[in-house]
């Protein structure tokens, strides 16, 4: 009768490392070269000492592993806003206005995931249908608009409060990275006047 080895099990923890290892060589490639245009899934495997096979046992493909890069730049954003909000429970100016600063310090203090966010050209097209219902970066946004809510009488739209007030702050972090000689007001002063501007 003949015996069949039994398989060598991972050391524990070695299958999330890869996955992390695979997910940050990718934020590497896609900030390098300005977006996911001619990104191999051979460039991804090289960068994080894989083989190609490698990236199989946790992608079905490319076009996954760059959503689950999206994703997960989106949760960690997501966890921030959530963070600041809970910090000033039931004072919604307050709380609107730390939403705002921690996405500016997201922004700021951590750019490349800010980058891989915001600034990626969409693998799945920019398309909302497309999005999954428990999309993270959806949730943030659903997030700012319900922080905007509380702060508005009845009758406003929140939600295209909301959508000024996020194009508002976006527009800010891009022009101050490129252009970071203009004299530029502090962020904090900087949303206080977006607020008053939008929610008078």
């Amino acid at each position: 009768m003949t015996v069949t080895a039994a398989r060598k099990r991972n050391p524990r923890g070695a299958g999330e490392r890869l996955r992390a290892g695979l997910m940050d060589a990718t934020v590497e490639l896609l900030l390098e070269r300005g977006g996911p245009d001619g990104l191999s899934i051979r460039a991804i495997t090289e960068r994080a000492g894989v083989s190609p096979m490698a990236l199989y046992l946790h992608f079905p493909g490319k076009e996954e592993l760059l959503w689950a890069v999206c994703d997960a730049a989106f949760e960690e954003l997501l966890v921030v806003l959530q963070e600041a909000d809970a910090a000033h429970d039931g004072e919604p100016r307050q709380q609107l206005h730390a939403i705002g600063e921690a996405y500016m310090d997201f922004a700021l203090e951590r750019p490349s995931l800010y980058r891989v966010a915001f600034e990626m050209p969409a693998p799945r097209g920019g398309d909302p249908e497309a999005l999954p219902p428990d999309d993270p970066g959806m949730a943030a946004f659903e997030h700012l608009v319900r922080a905007t809510e509380r702060c508005l009488p009845e009758g406003r739209d929140a939600r295209g409060v909301a959508l000024q007030l996020w194009v508002a702050l976006h527009g800010f972090i891009s022009l101050r990275a490129i252009v970071p000689k203009f004299a530029w007001p502090e962020t904090s002063a900087f949303l206080a006047d977006v607020l008053d501007a939008h929610l008078a």
